[in-house]
């Protein structure tokens, strides 16, 4: 074959050989072909190699930018580097082509195009004109599409894909790992992780990478994305507590090369104009975690770049870029990292409760205690601390047995009560002191079968509707702890049947089940 002109089309009424493959293609593009990935790579890139300027090189340097991402992430090196090897040779035999054209489409944005090609690829050499082809809905003439720096274009685009970084001339482009590393975060910061995506696992990496080169070219990407994230790590959904740690010793390690010069961006506003500024962080994480990714490479800062010319209201790339944004983020997660790290695996203090739980004749305030534990939907920690408060209260051996009986079982309600085990701050002395609770009574019979008042509250709460203020567990323990301050909830039981000790030892058993469950 002879090189193609570099402003003509086919004159051949047949269709093109690669009608025969585009499928296969375009299934290893969307990671639905059945067959041997691999296999079919070599095919393609062996025709090209064959002949590299000819007619027929549009067809198969478009089917290799099609199987790119596949080949940049799972092929073998020998298909690997025979893919590049066939792009190189197009690319350098191709680019210096004379050429009339203004623009080119491997110029522009590779997604807006790539899921077309399958349908586009067989109609560029069907004879017919833009004008007559009633299937080619492309802005870009076909002439365009064939011109052969177009071709060399799109060679360079496919080895940019499988190796990002290694060549120069193509539209920036995010890296197709840092796409996936932006929609696993997004995942991680919605608090809905992807399947197979681990989140302290993750966080963890950026953290590493980042203590690893805290004045790398990476840094302000993973300070960004460190700061995005450190609201969820420091919200109770990470439960190993290196992950905080490795975070918190990034952030300290990075913050002495930031230094405390001043800068020129501001301190950024809020009438949406941005220009100048620094940008605005923590109200939408999920994108500031995909520009933090964006800022990783030079690809992903090209586009960012593209982003700011588009939207006006995006902050410019060298205020993300900005030392003095860069320490001001960096030390307010830092700052809640270390908070929400003490508050999660430190010693959590519940000695200021004693003047919100108690009353001044040393009783227990009941109500406000079961309302803590009630309300957890609105503040999580103060019934996490009610919780704490009444177990080491129980511990402590308060003289009244029915006060006893009432902190044992608003413990143990603390624990059952949310989908999620406490966190260990928690969790260590609830462990400690429910362990140590004698249920060896449990074993012996009782008359109360299987109407034990918890068991039967939970069948009456899933029985019916209740409104947000009802509260039939705390109706129930306020009554059993004053019966002469409180109204005779429904369903009433005995206060033999609340300290049967199966009840109670059903209870522990529970409540340490949900403890032990953190993985």
């Amino acid at each position: 074959m002879t090189d193609m002109p570099a402003t003509a089309l086919s004159d051949s009424s047949e269709l093109p050989e690669c009608v025969h493959f585009v499928d296969d293609w375009d299934g290893i593009l969307h990671e639905t072909y059945g067959g041997d990935a691999d296999r079919a790579v070599l095919d393609c890139a062996g025709r090209l190699a064959a002949d590299p300027a000819g007619q027929g090189a549009y067809a198969w340097t478009l089917g290799l930018v099609m199987m790119a991402a596949h080949i940049g992430r799972f092929s073998r090196k020998d298909v690997t580097a025979a893919a590049l090897e066939a792009l190189h040779t197009t690319d350098r035999r191709l680019r210096e082509a004379p050429c009339a054209h203004r623009t080119h489409p491997y110029e522009s944005d590779l997604d807006d195009r790539l899921d077309h090609f399958v349908d586009d690829l067989p109609l560029l050499t069907n004879v017919l004109a833009e004008d007559e082809d009633p299937d080619w809905e492309d802005d870009a003439t076909k002439e365009q599409w064939l011109c052969p720096r177009d071709i060399a274009g799109y060679a360079r685009v496919a080895v940019d894909i499988i190796a990002p970084g290694s060549v120069g001339g193509v539209p920036p482009r995010l890296p197709a790992r840092d796409a996936r590393r932006a929609a696993d975060l997004r995942s991680i910061v919605w608090d809905y992780p992807g399947a197979g995506v681990d989140p302290g696992q993750e966080l963890s990496g950026y953290a590493r990478d980042l203590l690893a080169d805290p004045l790398g070219r990476h840094r302000a990407g993973l300070v960004v994305v460190l700061h995005a994230a450190c609201f969820y790590a420091a919200g109770g959904r990470i439960r190993d507590r290196r992950v905080l740690d490795t975070m918190v010793d990034a952030l300290e390690a990075v913050l002495p090369g930031l230094g405390d010069a001043p800068c020129a961006h501001g301190a950024g506003n809020d009438t949406g104009d941005h220009t100048g500024d620094h940008p605005e962080v923590g109200r939408d994480t999920a994108e500031q975690a995909t520009v933090g990714v964006h800022l990783l490479s030079p690809g992903g800062r090209g586009v960012y770049r593209h982003w700011h010319r588009e939207e006006v209201e995006t902050a410019p790339l060298e205020a993300w870029l900005c030392p003095a944004f860069l320490a001001a983020i960096a030390r307010e997660a830092l700052d809640h990292l270390r908070a929400g790290r003490e508050r999660l695996f430190g010693v959590r203090d519940t000695v200021h409760l004693d003047e919100v739980l108690l009353r001044p004749d040393g009783r227990l305030d009941i109500a406000r205690l079961t309302r803590a534990v009630r309300f957890r939907c609105r503040d999580g920690q103060a019934a996490e601390d009610a919780g704490l408060w009444a177990a080491r209260r129980f511990a402590a051996g308060p003289a009244d047995p029915r006060e006893r009986l009432v902190l044992l079982l608003v413990a143990c309600w603390s624990v059952t009560s949310d989908e999620e085990p406490p966190p260990e701050a928690v969790r260590r002395d609830l462990r400690a002191i429910l362990g140590a609770v004698e249920t060896a009574g449990a074993a012996r019979p009782c008359p109360h079968g299987d109407a034990h008042p918890w068991e039967v509250l939970t069948e009456l709460m899933r029985g019916r509707h209740f409104g947000f203020h009802e509260d039939p567990y705390g109706a129930h323990l306020n009554h059993l702890y004053a019966p002469r301050e409180y109204d005779t909830p429904e369903r009433p039981f005995d206060p033999e049947a609340w300290s049967c000790p199966r009840h109670l030892a059903e209870r522990i058993r529970l409540a340490l089940r949900v403890i032990e469950s953190v993985n």
